[in-house]
């Protein structure tokens, strides 16, 4: 699936649909891998940002009962 990068609105909200991921006001990174209901912060995960503004998440992103990957903005479920 191809992930969809979020930024903040005026007000600070980071609102993330299925598959989408950012940064919020504070710099603090989130995800909501495919398929789940709830947000993830993605801390102490290295954070690679890309030209095209696509990221690439270093490092496995825990699920409810799923593992996923992001490389370049795509996801993976392992």
């Amino acid at each position: 699936m191809i992930g969809e990068r979020i930024f903040p609105t005026k007000f600070g909200d980071l609102c993330l649909t299925n598959g989408a991921y950012g940064r919020d006001l504070r710099g603090r990174w989130w995800a909501r891998p495919p398929g789940e209901s709830a947000r993830r912060p993605l801390d102490g995960r290295t954070i690679v940002e890309h030209a095209d503004g696509t990221v690439t998440v270093r490092g496995m992103i825990n699920g409810g009962a799923r593992s996923f990957t992001l490389q370049a903005g795509v996801w993976e479920i392992l």
